[in-house]
C-alpha cells in the first residue's frame, strides 16, 4: 500500500524520485490507518515542495506556513472579505467574543547584499485562524515594482481584505524580489515566514518589531497588538478647496501612538485623483483599535511643498461621520464600526485519525 501511495504522489508530481516517508521518524507503518497515511505522505511531500536552499543561513529552509497537516492545503487561496456585526448591534455577550488583532505599521528592508536602490515587488500576506488563507499586505508584480531608495523607506502596505484575527499565533508570508535588468536577472530579496506568537507579548507592548534574514535581505516587520478589537473602515472626502489630494492621512490609537500611513501622495504610483463626491483613494482604510480606546486620525494637506491644512481629531466608536473646516478647504470623514469577533472562524480544520488536517 505504501508503494502504491507513493507512486499516486509521483503521478500528480507532488514528489520528486528518491523521496521516502519511511525515513521520516512520524512515518508509522503499524499504527497508522490507509488515510493516515494517505495524508501522512502528502503532508511530507507539501513540506518537501516548500523547503528551499536559503544562501544566508546556507542551510534548507521551509518557507511557507506549515502548521498542522498541509496535504490538501491550497497556499494561493484567498481569504474571503468579511464584516463583523456592527458595533451598534453589538450586545453585552458579543463584547465577550471580540478577538485580538493586529496594525501592520510598516514594512522595511533594513539590509541587502544588493544594494539600493532597489525595485521590489512580490507578496507579504497574513494568515489567521479565521481561515488561514491569504490576507495580502503588499502584492505587486513585476511591472509595478516599487523603488527602495534607503533602508528608511517603506513598502507601500495595502489594505488587508478584513480586520485580522488572532488567538495564539498568525504568520506573516514574505516572497520579495528585486527587479533585475531582465526576467532573469531577477533575484529572491527576501523569502520565509514571521510568526507572531500572543504568548509572546510583554504586558504594555506597544510595538512589536520582527526581523526577517534570509536569501539577500534583513527585513522588519513592525506591528501593534490590538487587544478586544473593533474595526474602523475609513472613508476620506475633499469636499470642497482641491480637485486632487496631495497630502497623508495618519492613524493612531488613543493610547498607542505608533502612527499608521494610510495614504502618502509622495509615494510613487500614489493616486491623488479624487474619486466620486471627492472620495480620497486611501492606500489602507482598515484599522483595529481596542474596544476601551479611540481612534486618532490626522489629515494634512499639502499645495506643492507647503502645508496648506492639517485637522487632526478624536473619534469614538458612535462617531460615524465628522466634517473639518478651514478657509480654504473642507473634508470629511466617514467611520463603519464593526467588531472583529471570534465567530469569524471557520472550520478548516479535518481529523484523520490522530492528525489535524488543514483543508
Amino acid at each position: 500500500m505504501e508503494d502504491e501511495l507513493l507512486e499516486l504522489a509521483r503521478l500528480y508530481r507532488l514528489m520528486p524520485p528518491g523521496f521516502h516517508p519511511e525515513l521520516v521518524g512520524s512515518w508509522n507503518r503499524k499504527r497508522a490507518s490507509w488515510a493516515e497515511r494517505v495524508v501522512n505522505v502528502l503532508h511530507l511531500v507539501r513540506i518537501h515542495q516548500i523547503t528551499e536552499y536559503d544562501p544566508a543561513y546556507r542551510s534548507y529552509v521551509r518557507t511557507r506556513f506549515c502548521k498542522y497537516n498541509i496535504a490538501f492545503f491550497d497556499f494561493d487561496k484567498e481569504s474571503r472579505p468579511m464584516r463583523g456585526r456592527s458595533l451598534l448591534k453589538m450586545t453585552s455577550h458579543d463584547r465577550n467574543l471580540l478577538e485580538e488583532s493586529v496594525n501592520v505599521v510598516s514594512l522595511r528592508i533594513l539590509k541587502t547584499s544588493v544594494g539600493y536602490p532597489v525595485r521590489v515587488f512580490g507578496t507579504v500576506l497574513a494568515r489567521d485562524q479565521v481561515d488561514y488563507k491569504c490576507v495580502y499586505l503588499f502584492r505587486r508584480d513585476r511591472d509595478d515594482a516599487q523603488l527602495i531608495n534607503s533602508p528608511r523607506d517603506t513598502l507601500t502596505l495595502t489594505d488587508p481584505c478584513r480586520g485580522l484575527a488572532v488567538t495564539s499565533t498568525m504568520f506573516f508570508e514574505i516572497n520579495l524580489k528585486v527587479k533585475g535588468d531582465d526576467v532573469c536577472d531577477d533575484r529572491v530579496l527576501s523569502k520565509g515566514v514571521i510568526v507572531h506568537d500572543t504568548c509572546c507579548i510583554r504586558d504594555g507592548e506597544k510595538l512589536m518589531r520582527k526581523l526577517l534574514t534570509s536569501w539577500h535581505s534583513t527585513l522588519q516587520l513592525a506591528y501593534t497588538p490590538v487587544p478586544f478589537a473593533v474595526q474602523a473602515t475609513l472613508a476620506v472626502s475633499v469636499l470642497y478647496g482641491a480637485c486632487e489630494f496631495t497630502g497623508e492621512v495618519i492613524a493612531w490609537t488613543s493610547q498607542n501612538k505608533n502612527k499608521i500611513v494610510l495614504h502618502d501622495s509622495k509615494v510613487a504610483v500614489t493616486s491623488t485623483e479624487l474619486g466620486a463626491n471627492g472620495c480620497v483613494a486611501l492606500s489602507r482604510r482598515l484599522v483595529a483599535v481596542p474596544v476601551d480606546e479611540m481612534l486618532v486620525l490626522r489629515i494634512r494637506v499639502r499645495d506643492g511643498a507647503r502645508e496648506a491644512a492639517c485637522f487632526e481629531s478624536t473619534l469614538g466608536h458612535f462617531d460615524d461621520c465628522r466634517t473639518f473646516y478651514d478657509d480654504d478647504y473642507t473634508v470629511q470623514v466617514k467611520v463603519e464600526w464593526t467588531g472583529i469577533l471570534s465567530t469569524m472562524w471557520r472550520n478548516v480544520l479535518h481529523d484523520v485519525g490522530k492528525d489535524r488536517v488543514l483543508i
